[in-house]
């Protein structure tokens, strides 16, 4: 940029502005500071390979854990050395159990490759998930009404009358953008055919975005009291993610206000922040 010195006012703002591209901001152009995204998933724990496996995710995933006597844990799942998931063994059901994302959610960069290393580890012969949908958000041709919204499910294969009576489909265009497509995904296609089913109870709120980037695990998530669902829905729900995997005797849910205690505070694997309790 060239200015004449003796101009007695200051130049138009064109002039002095840089009109060269590379000086421009272009939104398709990465920064050079943006840190490259690295998953590393490692599953911990002497776990049966093979088995059915059952994998809940989030708040429903926190209060179903508080009644289903699940004893104690005996694996966990990190991701770049932070606690995600719980592994657990319950003597009443031949499934592995994983309670997922109670103390820290994941990124959406990190979805895939923890359901990767899950399957890639335990080599599931059937897969059962839970999760939930938000009522406030979900289209539908029929009017829905919030205070008696219906459980929802997505299968990979058939479903029989048990479930289908209990559950109504999850149908397009609505979507899961939680790391439970990731299991559907991966089961259908570089896994399959592994027969699996999502099980979603109805939730009023709608989820926040997922973070950017993985927190620390925050134990003070387990001890919240504020929950959605009655024992029924959650009796329900039960018995649909283990009829999912083949599994009818089922011991009633019974909600445990010492949850936090009797099944996180037991012993620790140390791996990463602050190990893993149980």
């Amino acid at each position: 940029m060239n200015l004449d010195p003796l101009l007695d006012t200051p130049p138009p703002r064109y002039a002095i502005e840089s009109d060269d591209e590379e000086d421009e901001y272009n939104p398709l152009h990465s920064s050079p500071l943006e840190p490259h995204l690295i998953v590393d998933v490692n599953v911990v724990g002497d776990l049966p390979k093979k088995s059915k496996l059952v994998l809940a995710t989030g708040e429903v995933a926190k209060y179903w854990a508080r009644g289903a006597n699940l004893g104690e844990q005996n694996g966990g799942i990190y991701v770049n050395k932070i606690q995600i998931g719980s592994i657990f063994n319950p003597v009443w059901t031949t499934a592995t159990v994983v309670i997922s994302e109670t103390l820290t959610r994941l990124p959406a960069w990190a979805m895939h490759d923890y359901a990767r290393v899950i399957l890639n580890t335990l080599n599931p012969t059937k897969l059962s998930l839970l999760d939930m949908y938000a009522v406030p958000s979900y289209v539908s041709e029929d009017l829905v009404k919030t205070s008696n919204a219906p459980l929802r499910y997505i299968a990979t294969s058939a479903v029989g009358p048990e479930l289908t009576s209990e559950a109504e489909p999850f149908l397009p265009p609505n979507l899961i953008q939680s790391v439970s497509a990731s299991f559907l995904l991966l089961i259908s296609t570089k896994y399959g055919p592994i027969p699996g089913t999502l099980i979603l109870v109805p939730s009023l709120h709608i989820p926040q975005a997922p973070p950017k980037a993985i927190t620390p695990s925050n134990y003070s998530r387990l001890s919240g009291e504020e929950f959605e669902w009655s024992r029924d829905h959650i009796d329900i729900m039960q018995r649909l993610i283990f009829l999912a995997i083949g599994e009818k005797e089922l011991p009633g849910w019974e909600y445990d206000q010492s949850y936090p205690k009797e099944h996180v505070l037991k012993g620790s694997y140390q791996f990463g922040e602050g190990g893993m309790y149980i």
